[in-house]
């Protein structure tokens, strides 16, 4: 899927793991297995206290990840330490893709200019554990038909080829490979699947893409063999001050704070997370679609993408109860037909006077503060709302970006098929 997501963030993940099942969030920065048995990475804003002397200096560590808007605008990203000896980069965290993969030396037919910040590109005749898949593995087979390609292999080099194109038109295609992924001092995957991309067109300057789709050979699922529990769950922090995480594996189910609804598959080629879509309100108030509109398709869960888009009918009558709403606390709305931005006299902005949407899901009602909602943009002072219509982002497509999701803590289980979320969890 598209993948333009959220705020500027460090996620601190490659850090040295706590073995002791007590060690919680907040006692350290390192990675760590947490006491529900799942690994843990911290996420930071690129100015929490903790590392805003490190950031100052220019003088990160190995162990970080950092988001800045030189290498991807407003991106989420990963520290991956690959190969023998390992060689650190930053790629970037996506839940609408499978297949991991960096960008190779001896790139022979299209490249793009990686960030210096992002690490090297991935020298294969440097790691001593590095091996291509060969055309008869499993994984090979299961990559091309998830991925609907008839055929990819070099048959003289007994060499299998992935190729994968994202919804924004960018893409990466390679040899499928396979080399050490070392996770922390005591933990490391021997044989990590990913692609090492030969010809890649892709807009930003991370070292590739970490796929978290529900596939065997996705990072995810591959990190999750090393636990109990087929799950994974994340928080990005929506301000400077607070730490969020993003965990795999098992995960707290307090009945009181997490709203589960059922979490769907969206096809059969599309691995990817869906949600089942109701209903919407504005300030409690039912928008005016007919509601069969909300169930002609699923929404994607995406944190990859930044927006929130939903249909365009679904998008008009948002447009209307969100303008009602705005003017009567004295704004202006914007001239721009598929972008509901408000202008105002006023010099700040009181956030807790601002309209809520709830979207309905089954068994729950996913309730969005108005920081959740809107966003303030800095290049003219207006405030604006993260939803847009289908047709601004891939048409007939409805996506839940990780800009109405900040602050939340987002659960996918997969073992049970529950897609979960608790405000306020960071």
């Amino acid at each position: 899927m598209e993948y333009t997501p959220v705020v500027l963030l460090v996620l601190a993940l490659n850090c040295t793991f706590q073995s002791s099942s007590s060690a919680s969030p907040g006692s350290s920065y390192g990675v760590h297995l947490n006491a529900d048995g799942a690994f843990q990475f911290p996420v930071f804003h690129k100015y929490h206290p903790y590392l805003n002397s490190m950031v100052q200096a220019a003088n990160i560590p190995d162990s970080a990840v950092i988001g800045d808007d030189s290498i991807r605008k407003n991106q989420f990203f990963m520290g991956i330490s690959l190969g023998t000896p390992a060689v650190f980069n930053l790629v970037t965290i996506d839940t609408g893709s499978t297949i991991s993969w960096v960008q190779c030396q001896y790139c022979i037919v299209h490249c793009y200019t990686q960030d210096q910040r992002a690490g090297p590109t991935f020298n294969t005749s440097s790691s001593s554990t590095y091996r291509r898949v060969g055309c008869s593995a499993q994984v090979c087979h299961d990559m091309h038909v998830s991925q609907n390609i008839p055929s990819g292999c070099v048959e003289e080099e007994d060499s299998c080829i992935y190729s994968l194109r994202y919804a924004s038109g960018e893409y990466s295609a390679g040899y499928l490979s396979q080399d050490r992924l070392t996770l922390a001092n005591s933990y490391s995957i021997q044989k990590f699947i990913f692609g090492c991309g030969s010809d890649n067109r892709y807009n930003g300057h991370s070292a590739g893409i970490i796929g978290f789709g529900n596939k065997s050979y996705s990072f995810f699922n591959q990190i999750a063999q090393l636990t109990n529990y087929s799950a994974f769950s994340y928080c990005f922090p929506s301000n400077q001050e607070n730490e969020g995480f993003l965990s795999i594996g098992p995960y707290v189910r307090d009945s009181n704070k997490l709203i589960l609804t059922q979490l769907f598959d969206y096809g059969a080629h599309l691995p990817v997370y869906a949600l089942q879509q109701f209903d919407m309100m504005v300030n409690g108030m039912r928008l005016q679609v007919d509601p069969p509109v909300y169930t002609t398709r699923m929404t994607v869960v995406d944190s990859g993408t930044v927006e929130t888009f939903v249909l365009s009918p679904v998008f008009r009558a948002l447009d209307r109860a969100l303008t009602k709403a705005m003017v009567a606390e004295g704004y202006v709305r914007g001239s721009d037909s598929k972008e509901i931005c408000f202008h105002s006299n006023g010099d700040s902005v009181d956030w807790s006077k601002l309209p809520v949407v709830e979207i309905k899901f089954s068994r729950s009602i996913l309730k969005l503060p108005a920081e959740n909602v809107f966003y303030y943009e800095t290049s003219d002072g207006s405030i604006c709302s993260t939803f847009q219509p289908d047709d601004a982002g891939v048409p007939g497509v409805q996506i839940l970006g990780n800009r109405a999701t900040r602050s939340f803590r987002v659960v996918f289980d997969i073992q049970q098929r529950n897609f979960g979320f608790e405000a306020g969890a960071c």
